[in-house]
């Protein structure tokens, strides 16, 4: 088939392809057409913001709290409790207190008031004999029973004539004896002190001392006679060396007195006159025992 057979075919085709497809198009306007029905469009409103009241918080699950900082102080304590360590309250004790007995102290002070009124009572006497009485009742009565210058004109006894100067005697006894009970009883309580330390530090232990214990040298306690007691002359000792010294010199006064009979006025009446020297030494003794017993005295409020 040549070419130009086919171009005659083709043109014969377009006119039956125009009509066929205007016949199509034809039937397709004649057919109803199946349109989906859209609303109108609602006109929009522009209204103002509505204000609405807050809304209630919705609960949330509890969430833990956040970990605050740690002060140094928690974790030592922290660490504390890691290694616990004792802590041991160690109060200071009171020292024991010096007990003594003082019954001699005060039968010395009575005995004592006696003889100042004898050794008065022979300053102001007139009669050498009087006189001589008075003297010798001040010996009798600072001096004792058992004292080698004890003299009495009347029934006596050793109850009645114990003597200022064995009283003062036995109470520096007792005294000393009190202590020496005393610085045992301290020197006791140091130590237990001392022990009682070492074994919380040994067991590794802190311990509070609130008060520093106190300290006591006991060394300074000890007499010049290496006795144990108060360093130095106790009051005792002191008003013992003035009792024996009035002792003596109302002994040397007692010479002084002349007998009955000794001069010739006595041989007139019968009499004998007082001792001035006798009663000038008495004066002397009189202060000297008002000095005692404020020794006496003191020892007492000790």
């Amino acid at each position: 088939m040549n070419a130009k057979m086919l171009h005659r075919i083709a043109l014969a085709l377009i006119p039956v392809g125009l009509l066929t497809g205007v016949s199509l198009a034809f039937s397709a306007m004649n057919k109803p057409v199946m349109v989906a029905s859209t609303p109108p469009a609602e006109e929009s409103v522009v209204t103002a913001p509505t204000l609405l009241p807050p809304a209630a918080p919705t609960e949330e699950k509890a969430k833990p709290p956040l970990a605050e900082p740690t002060p140094e102080s928690d974790v030592i304590a922290q660490t504390d409790e890691q290694q616990p360590t004792v802590i041991e309250e160690i109060a200071e004790e009171p020292l024991p207190e010096l007990v003594i007995d003082k019954t001699a102290l005060h039968q010395a002070m009575a005995d004592l008031d006696r003889a100042m009124e004898q050794a008065k009572l022979a300053v102001t006497a007139l009669d050498g004999d009087v006189q001589a009485r008075y003297v010798q009742e001040t010996i009798n009565v600072l001096g004792g029973y058992a004292d080698p210058a004890f003299r009495t004109t009347a029934a006596a006894s050793p109850e009645m004539y114990k003597g200022v100067r064995p009283l003062l005697i036995e109470a520096r006894v007792v005294r000393e004896a009190a202590e020496v009970q005393w610085i045992a009883a301290v020197q006791q309580q140091l130590e237990a002190r001392a022990k009682r330390l070492a074994e919380i530090a040994q067991a590794g232990g802190a311990i509070n001392i609130p008060v520093p214990p106190a300290s006591i040298d006991l060394s300074a306690t000890v007499g010049p006679a290496g006795v144990l007691g108060t360093r130095g002359v106790r009051p005792e000792e002191q008003a013992l060396e003035i009792v024996s010294r009035t002792i003596r010199q109302s002994t040397d006064a007692l010479r002084t007195i002349p007998q009955a009979g000794a001069t010739i006025n006595a041989e007139i009446d019968g009499t004998s006159r007082a001792s001035d020297q006798a009663t000038s030494v008495m004066e002397h003794v009189v202060r000297q025992l008002e000095t005692a017993r404020k020794i006496i005295q003191i020892a007492i409020d000790r």
